[in-house]
């Protein structure tokens, strides 16, 4: 069969199926973004009596505590391996995360504090990354061949994206308001069936045998990786400008659509049709980096979005069309752009394990803390930059060039640094 690939050392068949089983909890974990990052500050300050302010402190706070937790929590991932499945490891924290999801989405809004909203946000981030670490660790256990990881990185990510567009479809085929306590009533629902689904379908999931190795402090096993595997570390620089690229025009998005392009009301349209162009090109990227190789695929892939992305230089405000047509041409890099690092990374931190040297899950983890520290710089660079260019009367020129032209130097960049990269066979 061509969709299928056979695991050498379980002697497991990786079919359609188990490609479903594993990308499934992709959809649940992809549907908390867009509630907790765009719709929650929003939420609190109009439903309960907390202000925007102590909202914004709240998040912030835990997020930034947050980003410090992922090499921890898959150092911890990698210690328990031996005693406690990643499958179980997930399952466990599927708990905590229904609880602190509930607690957020659902609070007792009339007596909401500050402090409650801090406790909660930082226990549901505590337990999306307990789920996230192990769950990206799994991928690099079920299979050595270096296409059935892409394959099943491509399977969470695409699940990723039909999950983000279901949040963003889900007030349009509801009719509910996304600020409205009925909106999240009927998200949580839908999120505890699939969380409980997708849990299920990671059980006896087949995996290579893992061989247990003597604990080693976090900090002396990235010692000893940086000493005696730092082709571990090659891709880590490309991959954090390239995440700090796509962040910034994802965290000004809506500030661009609505001040520069003044398209509010077609905000909608462009996220879906984004979003469902990575999906449709996927599987294709999938496919072409069979055949030319995971590095060369990646890179492609920036080339496409840094080469679509100009066209943002040359839009005037109410120009509805041209904004879509870069929407689609940068979408077609979406999906690839997280899957094939992620593929990449498992290939890497199997040439750890033939070492006997238990790591993934702690790699897995910094290259998360990358991402989310990523997403943290571009909040904290573009927003003041933003303050202090309306004071000079040059606000729309700064929101050009933080949206677009920061992105692109900082995507050819990391484009420039990963072709300096000598892949292995795998790539």
């Amino acid at each position: 069969m061509k969709d299928t690939a056979i695991n050498p050392i379980t002697n497991a068949t990786l079919s359609k199926p188990l490609f479903i089983r594993y990308g499934w909890l992709g959809f649940t974990l992809a549907m908390l973004g867009i509630p907790l990052y765009v719709y929650l500050p929003t939420y609190y300050a109009q439903q309960s009596a907390l202000s925007f302010t102590a909202v914004g402190a709240a998040l912030l706070l835990a997020r930034s505590l947050d980003v410090i937790t992922d090499p921890l929590i898959g150092w911890w991932s990698d210690r328990l391996h031996s005693k406690v499945s990643r499958s179980l490891q997930i399952a466990l924290s599927s708990l905590v995360l229904a609880v602190g999801v509930y607690n957020l989405w659902l609070p007792n809004l009339d007596n909401l504090s500050t402090t409650e909203l801090f406790i909660w946000s930082f226990i549901t981030y505590l337990a999306w990354t307990s789920m996230s670490i192990p769950y990206l660790a799994l991928a690099a256990e079920i299979s050595t061949q270096a296409h059935a990881k892409t394959q099943l990185s491509g399977a969470r990510e695409g699940f990723a994206i039909v999950g983000v567009v279901t949040v963003l479809l889900l007030p349009i085929l509801s009719g509910l308001d996304s600020q409205s306590v009925e909106f999240y009533e009927l998200l949580y629902i839908l999120f505890a069936i699939t969380l409980v689904t997708a849990v299920l379908a990671l059980i006896k999931l087949p995996t290579i045998a893992i061989q247990p190795t003597k604990p080693i402090a976090p900090w002396r096993l990235l010692k000893t990786l940086r000493q005696k595997h730092p082709r571990t570390f090659s891709i880590m620089p490309s991959y954090f400008l390239n995440n700090l690229a796509n962040a910034l025009p994802a965290t000004l998005f809506l500030v661009f659509v609505s001040d520069y392009l003044q398209l509010e009301e077609q905000t909608g349209l462009f996220l879906m049709t984004y979003f469902l162009a990575g999906l449709v090109a996927l599987p294709f990227w999938i496919k072409l980096s069979k055949h030319i190789g995971k590095y060369k695929a990646w890179k492609l892939s920036m080339l496409l979005a840094s080469i679509s992305f100009i066209g943002v230089f040359f839009l005037n405000s109410g120009d509805s069309t041209g904004f879509l047509i870069i929407s689609i041409l940068t979408g077609l890099s979406l999906g690839i752009d997280v899957a094939m690092p992620a593929s990449i990374q498992s290939d890497l931190t199997q040439e750890v394990a033939k070492h006997e040297m238990q790591a993934t899950g702690l790699l897995f983890g910094l290259w998360g803390m990358l991402t989310k520290l990523a997403l943290a710089l571009a909040v904290g660079v573009a927003f003041p930059i933003l303050d202090w260019s309306a004071s000079l009367n040059q606000q729309s020129t700064a929101l050009l060039w933080l949206y677009a032209g920061l992105p692109i130097v900082l995507k050819l960049f990391a484009w420039g640094l990963l072709t300096k990269i000598q892949p292995d066979n795998n790539g």
